[in-house]
């Protein structure tokens, strides 16, 4: 079997404009799906250690769910990833206010963030497809012209690569990711997942989920996945941060020699399907979220509703609030610059490599 690609219709806009489906399978008859609406991630599907392909991302299979989802499934997320407190930051010497869509503050880019765009498709090849999107100048407050190239990359051996470039013609904070939703036995919850992440601190949060500014130590606290444990261990434990993020929504500080390095973030594995996925990244951090307030309004692709627990996501991104924090690692774009990131999801069969 070849590698191809199918480009099939998803459904109209309220506006009447198309969508598309981008189906990319490998020679093993791995697949990955995902729409030019919002650049979103719909499914990937991947053997288990018996061989049987389960669909491992959580996804809708039309526009329809997608335009009342309220989760960010599979979406790439911007301007800005995650929270910036008040909706406002400055850069320049600039005040600039953004429309607040999570209490008083803004979250992935905002209401009608690229989440909620529909993207242009450059090519769609046996390789990659190649979206892009130009973000106008005062789009949910942001300042400048943004352009954004973003490419997926289905490999021979299950390792999905998504590559994303910006640039702008004014100063502005830039913070894309993917906001994948996984479950790697294919159904029920997750709390039996093992999951590492490659992170000796966290970043702690107040109760609205904006950051103290603290790099914490993960040591002896719920926090510390040096070691794998099961996602669920500690999700209900009686820590002030587990309490103000419902459960896991915090950020942690990826272990790497230097700003910029792709980096192995995170590690986890299915203790019956067997699939494990390994998470790489450019950028500085990784936000865990344990779906806590997963839900959905319509049936999904695997013909459930969607409910807590069912999903984890792995966001790689800068650190979040980072305009107003000056601790944090810089994340405005100039002119004269393009952001990169490179994020890489890698599946794997996690009980061929515990045999003895």
């Amino acid at each position: 079997m070849k590698k191809n690609i199918e480009v099939l219709d998803f459904g109209q806009l309220p506006d009447g404009r198309p969508t598309h489906l981008y189906r990319m399978t490998n020679a093993s008859g791995s697949v990955v799906e995902l729409t030019d609406y919002g650049a979103r991630l719909v499914r990937v599907m991947v053997p288990d250690s018996s061989g049987i392909i389960t669909s491992v991302v959580k996804g809708y299979s039309s526009i329809d769910g997608y335009l009342q989802d309220d989760a960010y499934l599979g979406a790439i997320c911007g301007r800005f990833a995650n929270r910036i407190a008040n909706a406002q930051f400055v850069a320049e010497g600039e005040t600039y206010q953004l429309n607040a869509n999570n209490g008083a503050n803004s979250l992935h880019g905002g209401p009608t963030g690229f989440h909620n765009q529909l993207w242009t498709l450059e090519h769609a090849d046996e390789d990659e497809v190649f979206l892009t999107y130009h973000s106008i100048d005062g789009e949910e407050g942001f300042p400048g012209n943004v352009r954004v190239e973003l490419r997926y990359f289905w490999s021979e051996t299950n390792e999905l690569s998504i590559s994303v470039n910006a640039t702008t013609d004014k100063t502005c904070p830039i913070n894309l990711t993917n906001h994948a939703y996984f479950n790697l036995e294919g159904k029920g919850l997750v709390m039996d997942h093992s999951m590492c992440i490659h992170a000796s601190r966290y970043i702690p949060i107040q109760p609205d989920a904006i950051p103290t500014g603290e790099l914490r130590l993960v040591g002896g606290t719920p926090f510390d996945f040096v070691e794998p444990k099961r996602i669920g261990q500690d999700l209900n434990a009686s820590d002030e941060q587990i309490k103000n993020g419902t459960g896991y929504d915090h950020c942690f500080v990826i272990n790497k020699k230097e700003f910029g390095d792709l980096a192995l973030a995170a590690e986890v594995s299915a203790p019956v399907s067997g699939i494990g996925l390994r998470v790489f990244t450019t950028l500085p951090g990784l936000q865990f979220y344990s779906g806590n307030f997963l839900s959905g309004a319509v049936e999904s692709h695997e013909g459930m509703i969607y409910q807590p627990h069912q999903a984890f996501c792995l966001e790689p991104e800068f650190f979040p609030d980072s305009p107003n924090q000056s601790g944090f690692p810089n994340c405005l774009l100039r002119p004269e610059e393009t952001f990169e990131h490179l994020m890489i999801f890698q599946f794997f069969n996690a009980k061929e490599l515990n045999r003895p």
